[in-house]
């Protein structure tokens, strides 16, 4: 038999020392604690990023929820814009037709002019609505000064002031090389004489009715007037139209005559 037994075992146990063990069993508790710091580490980050997680979960639904205010916000503000913009588009029109009207009533007494914007609109309007009661009733005893389709001296002074605009827009056709001419209700004032600009509206529309070749048109480009009520429209004039020639021939040889 061999001689091979447990005490060969023991006798390899026998060589290793009790120091070289202890060392190895300190080395592998070291090891142990090294192990159980990390996974605590870990367990404590994966603690700071669950807190975190969480926080943002609130902060994103904070988020959301001042978001969705600030939509409601914004619709409520663009709502009120729309309803103060047509209130001063109302404004605007309202105070341009009360200026016009005491233009119009102060053409019979007197060259002064008002603004649309003038602080004292409303004391004006109220003494022009008294001259023009006034004036009507003397008008209503010569009918024939309100007849603008007749030669008559009132109708004539108008057309006169068409031909002005006429003049300036053949100006402009020539300048630019073109059988149309596109006037803004600017021009139209300016060279009518209208005692505030947007009067020109009035004449534009005025002039589409009575003079061949003029009509009044909707602008496809927008402007800062736009924007206040007051903008998109303009008046083209097409001299290549066969009557408004004849037209300007006739009323100018009826200023010269007057």
């Amino acid at each position: 038999m061999s001689n091979t037994t447990p005490s060969g075992a023991s006798n390899a146990l026998e060589n290793v020392s009790v120091t070289d063990l202890a060392k190895h069993v300190q080395s592998l508790t070291d090891r142990v604690d090294d192990l159980e710091q990390q996974v605590a580490e870990k367990d404590e980050r994966i603690d700071d990023l669950e807190d975190y997680r969480e926080e943002a979960t609130k902060e994103r639904a904070q988020d959301r929820q001042q978001f969705g205010s600030l939509e409601d916000t914004t619709e409520s503000m663009e709502s009120d814009i729309d309803d103060l913009a047509e209130i001063e588009e109302k404004n605007a029109r309202v105070r341009a037709s009360v200026s016009r009207i005491i233009n119009l009533v102060r053409d019979y007494e007197t060259e002064e002019s008002v603004d649309d914007e003038s602080p004292n609109l409303a004391a004006e309007a109220t003494n022009a609505g008294r001259q023009l009661f006034e004036t009507i009733q003397r008008s209503e005893q010569n009918t024939e000064l309100m007849n603008f389709r007749e030669k008559r001296a009132e109708s004539q002074q108008v057309e006169d002031k068409y031909l002005n605009v006429l003049e300036h827009a053949k100006n402009v056709a020539k300048t630019n090389d073109v059988m149309v001419a596109r006037l803004g209700y600017r021009e139209v004032a300016t060279h009518y004489g209208c005692a505030y600009k947007n009067d020109g509206y009035r004449v534009m529309e005025e002039m589409a009715e009575r003079v061949p070749g003029v009509t009044y048109k909707e602008s496809r480009t927008l402007c800062v007037d736009d924007a206040m009520g007051v903008g998109g429209h303009h008046i083209e004039i097409t001299f290549a139209h066969p009557d408004l020639a004849g037209w300007m021939r006739a009323h100018e040889a009826n200023a010269g005559g007057n």
